[in-house]
C-alpha cells in the first residue's frame, strides 16, 4: 500500500484528474470537495501529504490550511497549495503550507513535489520519534 494524499478540490474533473493520475503513481488517494470535508478526512485519515486548492466555497484552502495547522493531529501533515492566481502565494505560505503550484501545472511537476514533500514528512516523522523517545528516557532518569 503506498503512501495517502488527500486531493481536496471542488472541481469534479480536477479531483478525478490528479486522483487517477496519482493512482498511477502508487499512491492511495483520498478525495473531498471542500474544506470541511478535509478537515475530518484528514483528522480521520492521517494522509501523508494535502494537494489542497485555494478557491473553493465555504472554507478556502487558505482557512482550510491554517486550520490544519492549528490542530495537534494535523498541524504536521504537509500540503502543497494549487491555485490558478500567483498574487496567493504569500497567503498560502502563512498560512502553513509546506509548497504551492500554480495551474495549471504539469503532472510530472507535481508528482516531483509530492515526492519531496513525502521526503520531508518521513524525516519529521521520525524526528517526532526520536524527541518521544527521548522524553521518555528523560522521565526513567533518576534526578541528578
Amino acid at each position: 500500500m503506498g503512501e495517502k494524499v488527500l486531493v481536496v478540490d471542488d472541481e469534479f474533473e480536477i479531483r478525478d484528474l490528479l486522483s487517477k493520475f496519482l493512482t498511477e503513481e502508487g499512491y492511495d488517494v483520498i478525495l473531498a470537495s471542500n474544506g470541511e470535508e478535509a478537515l475530518e478526512l484528514a483528522e480521520r485519515e492521517n494522509p501523508q501529504v494535502i494537494l489542497l486548492d485555494i478557491l473553493m466555497p465555504g472554507f478556502s484552502g487558505i482557512e482550510t490550511c491554517r486550520r490544519l495547522k492549528a490542530a495537534e493531529k494535523t498541524r504536521f501533515i504537509p500540503v502543497i497549495m494549487a491555485t490558478a492566481l500567483w498574487d496567493t502565494h504569500a497567503e498560502a505560505v502563512e498560512a502553513g503550507a509546506e509548497d504551492f503550484v500554480t495551474k495549471p501545472f504539469p503532472l510530472e511537476e507535481l508528482s516531483f513535489r509530492v515526492k519531496s514533500i513525502l521526503r520531508v514528512r518521513y524525516l519529521t516523522d521520525e524526528l517526532e520519534k526520536a524527541v518521544t523517545y527521548i522524553q521518555k528516557l528523560e522521565k526513567n532518569l533518576p534526578n541528578l
